[in-house]
């Protein structure tokens, strides 16, 4: 019989492997070109400051489809129901300039209006209205470990934390941006 294993006998232990911290990631937006020519350059960098999590769907439960032969049955693991992604949500900072601006929401309002305006009913194509994310996930040393890319990304919603309070004096105001794009890369090492 063999003894227990032994810290010095476990790889991880002694390769001194670094673990991949949730924390340490950067979301960069490629808002829609109308929006890039209203908000610049500094837009893209302000959202990517103020995003403060991100929920990463990628790959896509695979369907199954099942033969039978009398009582004995047997299954087969088939293709995606669908290819495009879905439930991508990004959750921001609210804060404002020196101008009283609340960026964020400003931002992610004007592009939720290039897909439907709910003050004039206005609306655009999709060429209008896309744009990219790319989430980068990186090591404590700075270097990307990760890259998704969401391609043709569109905005299908958006909630700014409507539970307003007396209380929680130190709670700061968030805004959850909702979107779903046409396909993605995953490029990892």
């Amino acid at each position: 019989m063999g003894g227990l294993p032994h810290f010095t006998n476990i790889t991880s232990h002694n390769s001194k492997w670094e673990p991949v911290y949730k924390n340490l990631f950067e979301v960069e937006i490629f808002l829609p070109g109308v929006l890039s020519e209203i908000h610049g350059t500094d837009g893209k960098l302000l959202l990517l400051e103020n995003c403060k999590s991100a929920k990463l769907p990628t790959y896509p439960t695979l369907s199954t489809t099942e033969q039978r032969y009398k009582y004995s049955t047997r299954i087969f693991v088939g293709f995606p129901d669908s290819t495009s992604v879905t439930g991508l949500d990004l959750v921001f900072n609210i804060n404002q300039n020196d101008n009283k601006q609340m960026f964020t929401f400003r931002m992610i309002k004007d592009w939720y209006d290039l897909a439907w305006n709910n003050e004039d009913g206005s609306s655009n194509y999709k060429s209008t209205m896309t744009g990219t994310i790319i989430v980068y996930q990186h090591d404590r040393e700075g270097v990307i470990i990760r890259r998704v890319t969401y391609h043709n990304a569109q905005i299908t919603g958006f909630n700014v934390g409507e539970d307003l309070t007396w209380g929680g004096g130190a709670d700061i105001q968030e805004l959850t941006a909702n979107f779903v794009a046409d396909y993605w890369e995953d490029y990892y090492f």
